[in-house]
């Protein structure tokens, strides 16, 4: 049966976090200031509640971060709470780190119907987590599973990442065992992106820091979709894998429908809109947004081949064509990359294995004002 997917999601930014990965350029803030979180929740709370006229269309909600988690028993009650007045969530989706969401968490979590949840581990060898800057261990991962399954929150999701620094493809082999044991029918696998204003960057511009290359990091691409697919996970997003739940709050971002998007930092796509809201405190404290576009014909197109090329099923030209009144193929001049074997069309066009191992370069195609 065909997934239908709703037309608007919810996403909830938690912007907290204990502390900061040595990787990560997202908007966070280190803080256990219980006075800061609760005006930032009650200041949240008032941006969603703008979105009135949406609520009836909104059947996705995915409170994400920062690290959720991070919020105490009582925090947790004052946002979903106010979330009660959403109905009919097909999916309801909440982040977390294995060593903040405890079992009274989870109950609360599963009083308010949360049906979904996604743990950060990254990896299960635990010296690389040490130089990630993670703060968990491999048995509070068990735990948090474990403690999930018993109150019946089944529909899990891990992230893992690939190409960290000094890595080994036997070490993926291993974070993939050890997730096969978890029995859950999540996985999203990224490999590590070095971002500017992160403790790595400045590591590898000081060459204290060794990077994967791209060949091995190609070789530990392939080996990951490979073994997945033996293990029964199917491959349906460049960086995530499922054995029958895949992400429905996910696959709206993917297929370009629109979305909410509240919380400092927080992008939503409404009405032809894209929004960003202001990524400092003090700032979204005072004003929600920082800046919107609205899309031009050309930017839509883009958009409908950036998001729905990360699709391994791809996307429908001729849909696309009928939609803007276009030929895709040879506005993009994608005939080359069919021809050169990293994109194949059967109706739908999509990446070949070979194209997913270059897909960076093959997405440029589809930005700035060059169009091939």
């Amino acid at each position: 049966m065909e997934l239908v997917i709703p037309m608007i999601g919810l996403y909830i930014h938690i912007p907290f976090c204990q502390n900061i990965c040595y990787y990560c350029d997202f908007k966070k803030r280190v803080s256990k200031n219980t006075e800061m979180i609760k005006n930032y929740l009650n200041r949240l709370i008032l941006e969603f509640k703008s979105y009135e006229k949406y609520f009836n269309e909104v059947k996705t909600i995915y409170i994400g971060g920062g690290t959720p988690s991070i919020l105490n028993e009582e925090e947790l009650e004052l946002l979903f709470n106010e979330l009660k007045c959403f109905k009919n969530i097909k999916e309801f989706n909440f982040e977390a780190n294995p060593e903040s969401l405890t079992e009274e968490k989870i109950k609360i979590l599963k009083k308010y119907n949360v049906n979904r949840v996604s743990l950060g581990v990254q990896t299960f060898n635990e010296d690389k987590l040490k130089l990630l800057g993670r703060k968990h261990t491999n048995e509070m991962v068990y735990e948090c599973i474990n403690n999930l399954k018993k109150h019946n929150i089944n529909n899990i999701n891990i992230d893992l990442m690939f190409a960290l620094p000094y890595q080994k493809i036997e070490e993926i082999k291993y974070d993939l065992d050890q997730f096969y044991h978890l029995d859950i029918p999540h996985l999203s696998y990224y490999s590590l992106i070095l971002e500017e204003k992160t403790v790595f960057y400045h590591q590898y511009l000081k060459n204290k820091l060794e990077l994967v290359d791209n060949s091995e990091e190609a070789n530990m691409y392939e080996y990951i979709i490979d073994d997945l697919k033996k293990h029964g996970y199917k491959h349906y997003e460049i960086s995530n894998f499922s054995k029958d739940k895949e992400s429905i709050h996910n696959k709206i971002y993917w297929e370009n429908k629109e979305y909410i998007g509240v919380g400092m930092g927080a992008c939503g796509y409404l009405d032809g809109i894209r929004y960003e809201n202001n990524y400092l405190y003090d700032e979204y404290m005072k004003n929600f947004r920082l800046d919107e576009i609205r899309l031009s014909k050309l930017d839509k197109i883009k958009e409908e081949f950036m998001l729905g090329l990360r699709m391994i099923d791809g996307v429908n030209i001729k849909k696309i064509n009928e939609k803007y009144q276009i030929n895709a193929i040879e506005m993009f001049n994608l005939k080359k990359y069919i021809d050169e074997g990293y994109l194949k069309y059967d109706g739908n066009l999509s990446f070949t294995k070979k194209g997913l191992l270059l897909g960076n370069e093959i997405f440029m195609i589809f930005v700035g004002e060059d169009n091939g």
